[in-house]
C-alpha cells in the first residue's frame, strides 16, 4: 500500500536549528513522502549559508532566506508553480547561486530574481525554456546563466533586448546553451548574426549545434562558420527570389497587358455602356424602337456625299430616320458618350469607308464601338453595314476590317446613274433587314 505523503516539517527543522551555528543543509531524495507547507513564507537559521531541496518532488516552495548564498532546489517538479511565482519573498537576499534544473521549467515568472542583486550563477538546466524573457536588467553581478540542454532554437526579439539590457550594465555575463539545438535558416538569420556580434558572452560558442534549412543537423563546422555560410546563401537566395519575383511580377503584367490590349474594344464599350446607364434610363423610347434606324459613320472629307446623297436617298425618299453626328450629337457632352449613344439607339451602323476613315481615330472608334455593339445584341448580328466609298486594296485595310468584310456582306460605291440606283436600293434593303 502506497505511503501517504506528509508535509515537510519545515518549522521544526527551523525551529531546531535556528540557535546553533550550522553553515549548510541539505535535504535531497525526499520526492515520495513530503510536500512543501503551502502558502507560507518559511525563514532559515541566520548562519544558514547553503541550502538544498533537492530532489524532493517539491509542487511549490516559497522562503525566506536572508543570510543564504547558496539555494538548490533542483530535479523537484516546480515548473508550473514558477510560470507564475518565485520561489523566494525576501527582499534583502544575499543570494549568489541559485539552481533550478530538472524541473521541468517551460516559462519563469517575469520577476522571479528581482530583489536578488547578489546573485552570481543561475542554472536552468535541463528544463524546456523556449526563450529568455525573465527580468535579467537588475542583475549587474551575475557571471553565469546555465541554459544547457533546454528547448531554446533562437532568439526572439524580446530575448535579444532584454539579454542587450543585461550586457549594457555588466559585461562579465556568460550564457551557455550547450545542448539547445538551435535554428540556422535564412528567416532567422538577424538572431545568428546578434550572436556572433556578441559571441564572447557565449560559452563554447563554436561547439553549439543548430538545424539547417534542410532539416539536418551540422555537425562538422564550427557554429560561426555555418553562420557566415548561411549569410551567403541567404544573399544569393534572397537575390533568387527577388529574381523570379520580378519575373513573375513581370510575366503577369505583360499577360494583363496583352489580355487588355486584346479586349480592349469590349473593355472600352462597356465602360461607356455602363456610363450611359447612369446619365440615360435606356437606350430605346417608350414604344420599344430605336429611334434611328441608322447612324452614318463617316471622315469629313465626305460630309457632302453624306448631308446630300444620304439624306436625299435615305431620309426624303426612303423615310428612313438618320443619326448624323454633325446634325444629331448632342452638343456639350464627350463625343466617345456621343458616338456610344448614337450607335445604341439605331439599329444599324452604315460605314462609309474611304482612306481617310482608316485614319482616323473617331472613325475606327466608332466602327468598333458598332462591331462590340453587334456582339452584344445577340438578336442581331447584322448591325454592321459596309460601304466602300474609295476603291481600297486588301494591304490598305486594318486587319478588324478584314475581319468584317470576310464575314459580313459589303457594297462598293458606284458613282454612276444606273448604278446608284441599285445601290441606294441594296442600302434600303440592309437597312430593312
Amino acid at each position: 500500500m502506497p505511503q501517504a505523503r506528509s508535509t515537510f516539517p519545515w518549522k521544526q527543522i527551523n525551529d531546531a536549528l535556528f540557535s546553533t551555528p550550522i553553515y549548510e543543509l541539505s535535504f535531497t531524495k525526499n520526492r515520495d513522502v513530503v510536500v512543501f507547507p503551502k502558502k507560507r513564507r518559511i525563514r532559515a537559521p541566520p548562519s544558514l549559508r547553503s541550502l538544498a531541496f533537492s530532489n524532493c518532488g517539491f509542487r511549490q516552495i516559497l522562503l525566506n532566506l536572508t543570510y543564504v548564498t547558496t539555494l538548490k532546489i533542483d530535479w523537484n517538479q516546480l515548473g508550473n508553480y514558477l510560470a507564475n511565482n518565485t520561489y523566494m519573498m525576501t527582499k534583502t537576499s544575499r543570494l549568489e547561486f541559485i539552481s533550478l534544473s530538472n524541473n521541468s521549467i517551460y516559462n519563469l515568472y517575469s520577476q522571479i530574481f528581482n530583489d536578488q542583486p547578489h546573485l552570481k550563477v543561475i542554472d536552468l538546466s535541463h528544463n524546456f525554456l523556449k526563450h529568455v524573457d525573465f527580468g535579467l536588467l537588475k542583475m549587474v553581478n551575475l557571471e553565469m546563466l546555465n541554459l544547457t540542454n533546454n528547448s531554446i532554437k533562437f532568439f526572439s526579439d524580446n530575448s535579444m533586448k532584454n539579454i542587450d539590457s543585461i550586457i549594457k550594465y555588466n559585461t562579465k555575463i556568460k550564457i551557455n546553451l550547450s545542448g539547445n539545438i538551435l535554428r540556422c535558416v535564412c528567416s532567422l538569420l538577424p538572431y545568428l548574426k546578434w550572436m556572433i556580434n556578441i559571441r564572447e558572452h557565449f560559452v563554447h560558442f563554436n561547439q553549439y549545434k543548430c538545424v539547417l534549412e534542410n532539416g539536418s543537423l551540422s555537425i562538422s563546422n564550427s557554429f560561426e562558420d555555418i553562420i557566415l555560410h548561411l549569410q551567403t546563401d541567404c544573399v544569393n537566395h534572397f537575390h533568387l527570389v527577388v529574381g523570379v519575383s520580378f519575373s513573375l511580377i513581370g510575366f503577369i503584367t505583360i499577360l494583363i497587358s496583352a489580355l487588355i490590349y486584346r479586349h480592349r474594344w469590349k473593355l472600352r464599350f462597356l465602360f461607356y455602356t455602363a456610363k450611359l446607364r447612369y446619365s440615360s434610363h435606356n437606350n430605346m423610347d417608350d414604344r420599344g424602337q430605336y429611334v434611328y434606324d441608322a447612324f452614318i459613320s463617316y471622315s469629313d472629307e465626305i460630309r457632302t456625299f453624306v448631308t446630300k446623297d444620304c439624306i436625299d436617298n435615305l431620309e426624303r425618299d426612303g423615310h428612313f430616320k438618320l443619326c448624323i453626328h454633325h446634325r444629331d450629337f448632342l452638343p456639350g457632352a464627350a463625343i466617345n458618350d456621343n458616338i456610344t449613344q448614337a450607335i445604341q439607339r439605331s439599329r444599324k451602323t452604315i460605314c462609309i469607308i474611304t482612306r481617310s476613315f482608316i485614319e482616323s481615330y473617331y472613325c475606327m472608334f466608332e466602327l468598333n464601338m458598332a462591331r462590340m455593339e453587334s456582339i452584344h445584341r445577340k438578336k442581331d448580328k447584322s448591325l454592321i453595314f459596309l460601304v466602300f466609298y474609295d476603291q481600297l486594296q486588301p494591304e490598305e485595310l486594318p486587319l478588324v476590317l478584314y475581319e468584317i468584310i470576310q464575314k459580313k456582306s459589303y457594297i462598293e460605291y458606284p458613282n454612276d446613274v444606273h448604278g446608284n440606283f441599285i445601290f441606294w436600293e441594296k442600302i434600303k434593303d440592309a437597312i430593312n433587314v
